[in-house]
């Protein structure tokens, strides 16, 4: 994998794979807010629930029965819908609507503190949170308006129906429990009152139609009357027993009467057939009622004949006297059934004629039916018209008498299964699940603010980060050192004091990054991106370590605009660098030797000088390479204090003449914008960053960090330095 290159062309290196410990580093850097957040919120939670005034929840039931109405009797009047959630959830809005909160208000009243409109405002917002102590007691609350009683008075109403069910809880909270139950009760009352009156309503509704329409149904029966009565007169159409026509009553009558007479016909005609057409056998058969007995001495006769026939002969005078007697006796039943056979076709003769005389009467009668059923059919259509009204007009009545006994439509569609009663514990606030979510809430938040403060944090913490996001190698990480660690000590006269301190071994480390680095530069302009960096007090740090070491080096003030070595060193405002370079004096005259106690081992210093106009003029001149060139061959190192970059334009030009730049960076101050900004402005051909310096280090923080380089301030190393 390649690395990127900076805009000197120096190898950036890859950045290393997250470690899955950085998120607990991350929170470990910033384990004071973390505390704080975690710590704080449960805190605050329980100073709000020591401030909460206890309540308490009272719960009543209702069940929703409506009523089943009959449909057909009350069709058209009240109308019944099945139980649906639509149905119930309008049952709710109901129970907590205006009506039925001013009922409830009007019942157990605005109570001892009625909730009063706040005044916009800060103040007003400490007195709602900690307590009228907290805030001006000047600002007077308002008075609320009735909407807003009913309105804070439906939020403390909670209407609940269970799934699948027709039951509705009714539930109240409040400070006092025997008002909580009051109100539920209440509001349950009026609910069931509300609908009584709805009811009667409707069923007033209903009496009042239904009178109406029987009025009007009579009025129409009476006018019917009379139609009839005009249509039949018009008509001449007289009524018959019941309801039927006199013409349609006489055709019924002569049909009856030709079925009978086409009987008789029929049952003449079949006696004169067998009479006429069947066998002496059959002839006797149906004449046997009226000459049996002639036909029983008939057969005597006919045996004693044969009798004589066979013992006397045909000659004997018995013989013959019976043979007479026989022939008379069968003379007779002849002449007998003669008669028979006469009065028979007699019979069916007659009944012929009647049964033509009865077709042609029903015709006659027909012919006038319908003659009449042409002039009568508008007196029909009256007369189906009349049976309707007088229908309609007796279903009305029973219904008008119905409603005015059916005492049970009057009660209403819901009743109280359970009244509220005052509870007697208290429902909220519920300390341990409240301040158990605060705990669980503050850790979660706490590492998140952690984590959020550490992926903000804008500024460099690390020499990693510096090599990461600059490219550029951290050469060492000077800490900052207090003010009672000093002892009023100057930070240069501290770190010369105690050699073996951490800060004077990270000035040890810079000069050992410096020895090492590969062309070890002859001068060195040391700058920051922004005022209060350190570069001076790096700058000073390092000339005095180097001197000590027996190394020849000289200081150069190039901070024209806030010179500093002149009250570091006590020169006093002796000429400097500015005044060589306008030629008002020699090299040797610009350079002093600062005085310091027991140590001859000191580097060389100039100051700024005079500050001139046209300081920029002056050293884009030849004449500071030219100065430059003298002192690398007089001077082991030069060390230039430069200007903050962004500060002076001067700063570009004269970290040109040195050989190689060392950036301060502030560690955990300075955001990488501006020390990215910083980098580009000293972009240019022929200006070598030699590497970056975090300075003011804060040495106890760091080694909590969990950077890589935290470990040079951790504890365990404390036996190698001494201060």
């Amino acid at each position: 994998m390649s690395a990127a290159a900076d805009p000197q062309g120096r190898a950036r290196p890859a950045r290393a794979p997250d470690d899955p410990l950085d998120a607990l580093r991350a929170v470990r850097r910033h384990w004071r807010l973390a505390a704080l957040v975690a710590l704080g919120l449960p805190l605050l939670s329980l100073i709000a629930l020591w401030r909460m005034t206890p309540v308490y929840t009272a719960t009543g039931v209702l069940l929703y029965d409506p009523i089943g109405f009959n449909q057909k009797l009350l069709r058209d009047v009240v109308e019944t819908a099945p139980v649906t959630g639509m149905l119930m959830a309008s049952q709710v809005a109901i129970l907590k609507s205006p009506q039925v909160m001013r009922h409830v208000l009007r019942r157990i009243g605005a109570g001892p503190h009625p909730p009063r409109a706040p005044e916009p405002g800060f103040p007003s917002m400490l007195r709602r949170w900690f307590g009228p102590g907290l805030a001006s007691s000047r600002l007077a609350s308002r008075p609320v308006a009735p909407a807003a009683l009913d309105d804070d008075l439906a939020a403390r109403f909670r209407i609940e129906i269970p799934a699948s069910s027709q039951l509705i809880d009714v539930s109240y909270t409040g400070h006092d429990p025997r008002r909580a139950a009051r109100a539920v009760n209440a509001a349950m009352a009026a609910y069931l009152d509300r609908e009584r009156s709805d009811r009667l309503q409707v069923l007033h509704r209903a009496r009042l139609w239904l009178r109406r329409r029987a009025r009007a149904t009579s009025s129409r029966l009476e006018s019917l009357d009379v139609a009839i009565a005009l249509e039949r007169a018009h008509s001449g159409t007289e009524r018959g027993a019941g309801t039927a026509s006199l013409t349609h009553e006489q055709a019924g009558q002569l049909t009856a009467s030709l079925a009978a007479a086409q009987a008789d016909l029929a049952a003449a005609r079949a006696r004169l057939v067998a009479l006429q057409g069947s066998s002496e056998a059959a002839t006797a058969a149906e004449v046997a009622p009226e000459i049996g007995p002639m036909r029983a001495r008939a057969a005597d006769l006919a045996a004693r004949l044969r009798a004589l026939a066979s013992t006397e002969g045909p000659n004997n005078p018995e013989y013959r006297a019976a043979a007479r007697a026989l022939a008379a006796l069968r003379g007779q039943i002849g002449a007998e059934i003669g008669r028979f056979v006469a009065a028979d076709r007699m019979r069916a003769a007659a009944d012929a004629a009647r049964v033509a005389s009865l077709q042609s009467a029903i015709a006659r009668v027909r012919g006038k039916a319908a003659a009449q059923a042409v002039v009568a059919a508008p007196l029909a259509r009256l007369e189906e018209q009349r049976e309707a009204e007088s229908s309609l007009l007796r279903a009305e009545t029973e219904q008008i008498g119905a409603l005015e006994s059916r005492r049970a439509l009057t009660r209403p569609s819901a009743r109280i299964i359970t009244p509220a009663m005052p509870p007697l514990h208290a429902s909220g606030p519920r300390g341990v699940a409240i301040l158990s979510g605060a705990v669980l809430l503050g850790l979660c938040l706490g590492l998140l603010a952690a984590l959020a403060a550490d992926s903000l944090n804008g500024s460099f913490r690390s020499g990693g980060q510096v090599r990461e996001a600059l490219g550029l190698p951290c050469m060492a990480l000077v800490p900052e050192i207090a003010r009672r660690t000093r002892r009023g000590l100057a930070v240069p006269d501290y770190a010369r004091r105690y050699p073996f301190s951490a800060f004077a071994e990270q000035i040890r480390a810079l000069r050992t990054g410096l020895w090492l680095a590969q062309g070890a530069p002859r001068s060195l302009a040391i700058t920051a991106a922004r005022p209060g960096e350190g570069k001076t007090t790096l700058s000073v740090s390092l000339a005095l370590s180097m001197a000590a070491s027996g190394a020849r080096i000289l200081l150069i003030d190039c901070d024209i605009r806030q010179p500093s070595l002149d009250m570091v060193f006590g020169l006093g405002g002796l000429p400097g660098l500015t005044d060589h370079l306008a030629g008002r004096v020699a090299l040797e005259a610009a350079i002093h030797r600062p005085a310091i106690e027991d140590d001859d081992a000191v580097p060389d210093v100039m100051p700024a000088g005079a500050v001139p106009r046209e300081a920029l003029a002056l050293f884009m001149s030849d004449r500071l390479g030219l100065l430059m060139d003298e002192l690398h061959q007089r001077y082991d190192l030069v060390i230039l204090d430069l200007p903050p970059v962004f500060a002076l334009a001067e700063a570009q030009v004269l970290a040109r003449a040195a050989a190689a730049v060392l950036l301060c960076i502030r560690w955990g101050q300075t955001p990488r914008r501006t020390v990215t900004a910083a980098m580009a402005l000293l972009a240019q051909p022929g200006l070598r960053i030699q590497g970056a310096v975090l300075t003011r280090v804060d040495g106890a923080r760091h080694a909590r960090s969990g950077f890589p380089d935290a470990e040079l301030y951790h504890p365990r190393y404390g036996g190698y330095f001494r201060s």
